[in-house]
């Protein structure tokens, strides 16, 4: 384990609406996709609870770095994780810290009127 500087409070802003992701949209497919393995969901819980770096949660989710890595990006690209911060190692090596983005996210059908558009 690395020894890491002052981990920064990445808060949540109170009060803040649920994103809202409807079926069918580009958006929806790769929320679904990003979370489609079980590593992917244990690394969005992981993260979702404190910042952590990519080779922390590799040791979480029992899995390498590299493989951390990609579920990492995929759950970024989704809008997901986002790095909140940067952190140095003791050998001077610069890593991000990821952590969950939603606090709540709504995956929704669309109503019989959206759908017939």
């Amino acid at each position: 384990m690395h020894t890491l500087s002052t981990r920064p409070d990445p808060g949540r802003e109170t009060g803040e609406e649920p994103r809202v992701v409807r079926f069918g949209s580009e958006a929806f497919t790769d929320v679904l996709d990003a979370i489609g393995s079980d590593t992917a969901r244990g690394i969005l819980l992981s993260v979702s609870q404190q910042p952590l770096t990519a080779s922390e949660i590799a040791d979480r989710v029992d899995t390498s770095v590299q493989n951390a890595s990609y579920h990492l990006d995929r759950l970024t690209d989704a809008g997901l994780v986002r790095v909140c911060d940067t952190v140095y190692s003791e050998k001077g090596c610069e890593m991000n810290l990821y952590y969950a983005v939603d606090t709540t996210l709504e995956l929704r059908t669309p109503t019989t009127e959206e759908a017939d558009r």
